[in-house]
């Protein structure tokens, strides 16, 4: 079984619009009978699919560096470009290799001591290191996916909580493993609520498939069985015609990307791992590599932010990254296309993920959910330990210049461009207000009460500190929301148009109060539990009476309800733009 990560989720444009074409023969016009073509695969732990899972001794020579075809492996090809491992002492050859199972068999077998993968892809190999007598140990966060992977489904799903009970295609082993049941996780469903089919291949393989189908577009394409499919950016463009699926050239008849990683910004983390038994023989050398890649992440930022200044370096790097993460040293535009789809996260993104200062996202916190979700899928067969490297990071900061742990996040909203499309959409369009959320949930408080403590609501507000530092991309709405008692009992009273008026813009008031006094409640409360919060994702609104949970409430129950402050998790991945500071 091939379990590449078909061009690490990225495809030349090029690329691309040859597969486009040929999905367009087999897609536009299918056979009824198109759906018996899709081949899917068991979903077994990788352990089973090996070939040999016996360790080796690790071979001696070059430190070979994996790489896969992913945008955050060109700043370790900088790192190389640069002489910066040299410059750590360091003798590194980088090599690329996608697909997993040989990358995690090489390592066995000791042609490297290095993994490279994601979180998720990690842990589907750890129990084939424990298995052959040695764990493995993570040292270094490269990047977080933030865009180049998405969810893509069919009419009718709104939300997370609309994919229970649902047919979702994927590959089996890749990156989006971990991206499904974490999702699901924070729609409070498990991977048994939904239906798989496992997919041999990412994305439609270049080889010939001898008229099979193989990836999650094409069958998702081909089989209107299927709800919804995990693909890479490129081929969700494909199947949603850049939008809504027109059902014509490929894509698929109002088809839409529900959300990608650009909300959904830390789930896949992609990181380097080592083994145990080398580790505590060469601890100083890892130490280095991983100090290299820091340096080298920062001086590579530092080149795309100021290309103008660093164009031999940057052209010099883009024709390098292309040669050896896609094959070809022409391939330069697909390597800077590909850039805005990571997040490096340098010194202090490793720190916070492998501490937990700061955030919920870390690496504790991913190994337990990938390991317990991968359980119930059947691709682990029991927990494993993996360990994480224990820097002392005041030593790794030395040379760096961004190692600043107290510095606040810059805001990755403009809060009041937001706040005016939040409430001009409300004013205009409410049930597509309602309809376009990931999630949502509710707290509720008494009559006239603007005031809210922390531990009131600490509940509520720890769920949504599990979903706003996943979903890292979204808006987070804090939506105030006031019962109609008082003006169904103003409407029954003849009161005039006027009058009916200014007690509605009385209630929307006070439930904008209410929503202002739940967020700065919530912001005071990840203050005290020493989270890093960027208080532009929140953004306060009071909607009034507008959407009563009953319209003429019955029950003293009803009544309550309609009192509530709403935390809804807003996808804006086709409006970021708009909602960019302007200093950004």
């Amino acid at each position: 079984m091939s379990l590449r990560n078909c061009m690490g989720r990225l495809l030349s444009v090029t690329a691309l619009a040859a597969l486009t074409i040929a999905l367009c023969l087999t897609t536009d016009g299918l056979a009824a009978d198109s759906k018996d073509k899709i081949d899917v695969v068991q979903a077994k732990p990788l352990q089973d699919v090996l070939k040999d899972v016996r360790l080796q001794p690790v071979k001696g020579g070059k430190l070979r560096v994996p790489t896969i075809t992913w945008p955050g492996d060109v700043a370790t090809v900088y790192a190389d470009q640069e002489g910066v491992f040299k410059a750590e002492g360091l003798d590194v050859e980088l090599f690329c290799e996608n697909d997993f199972a040989k990358q995690v068999q090489g390592v066995l077998d000791g042609d490297t001591p290095v993994l490279r993968g994601t979180i998720g892809m990690i842990n589907t190999a750890a129990e084939s290191f424990s298995k052959a007598g040695t764990e493995l140990v993570v040292v270094y966060q490269l990047t977080w996916s933030a865009g180049g992977d998405c969810l893509v489904v069919r009419p009718g799903i709104k939300n997370l909580s609309d994919l229970k009970g649902k047919t979702i295609a994927l590959q089996a082993y890749g990156p989006h493993v971990d991206f499904l049941t974490t999702t699901l996780a924070r729609a409070g469903l498990k991977p048994t609520d939904v239906k798989l089919k496992w997919m041999k291949e990412l994305t439609i393989p270049t080889y010939d498939t001898k008229g099979r189908i193989l990836d999650p577009r094409s069958a998702f394409a081909a089989s209107p069985e299927i709800d919804a499919c995990f693909v890479i950016s490129p081929d969700a463009a494909a199947l949603t015609s850049g939008g809504t699926g027109t059902g014509g050239e490929g894509s698929v008849k109002g088809a839409k990307v529900l959300f990608s990683s650009k909300s959904a910004n830390r789930i896949i983390s992609d990181v380097y791992a080592v083994r145990k038994d080398w580790y505590e023989k060469n601890q100083a050398d890892v130490e280095k590599l991983v100090h290299a890649l820091m340096v080298g992440t920062e001086q590579f930022q530092a080149v795309v932010a100021d290309k103008a200044s660093n164009q031999v370096k940057y052209n010099k790097l883009m024709k390098q990254s292309a040669k050896l993460l896609f094959g070809s040293d022409q391939a330069t535009a697909d390597v800077e296309g590909s850039l805005p789809d990571c997040e490096w996260v340098g010194f202090q993104g490793n720190v916070g993920f492998f501490t937990g200062n700061g955030t919920t996202r870390n690496f504790a916190v991913l190994v337990n959910e990938v390991q317990s979700a991968f359980l119930d899928l059947a691709l682990m067969t029991k927990r494993v330990d993996i360990q994480k490297s224990g820097w002392d990071y005041t030593k790794l900061a030395k040379g760096l210049k961004n190692v600043d742990l107290t510095a606040v996040p810059k805001p990755a909203f403009d809060a009041t461009k937001a706040q005016q499309k939040i409430e001009n959409e409300i004013a205009t369009e409410l049930d597509k207000w309602q309809d376009g959320a990931l999630y949502a949930f509710e707290i509720y408080f008494e009559p006239n009460k603007i005031d809210f403590s922390a531990s009131t609501y600490q509940d509520a507000f720890k769920k949504a500190v599990e979903l706003s530092q996943t979903f890292g991309g979204t808006l987070v709405i804090v939506e105030g929301h006031n019962s109609p008692d008082a003006i169904n009992k103003a409407k029954a009273d003849g009161k005039t148009p006027t009058e009916i008026a200014q007690i509605e813009q009385a209630a929307k008031n006070l439930s904008y109060q209410r929503s202002v006094a739940v967020r700065k409640a919530y912001l005071e409360y990840c203050k005290k539990a020493g989270l890093n919060v960027d208080e532009s994702q929140f953004v306060a609104v009071g909607v009034g009476a507008k959407i009563p949970k009953f319209a003429v409430p019955t029950t003293v129950e009803e009544w309550k309800s309609n009192r509530r402050v709403v935390f809804r998790v807003k996808a804006v991945e086709t409006e970021l733009d708009s909602f960019k500071p302007a200093s950004k």
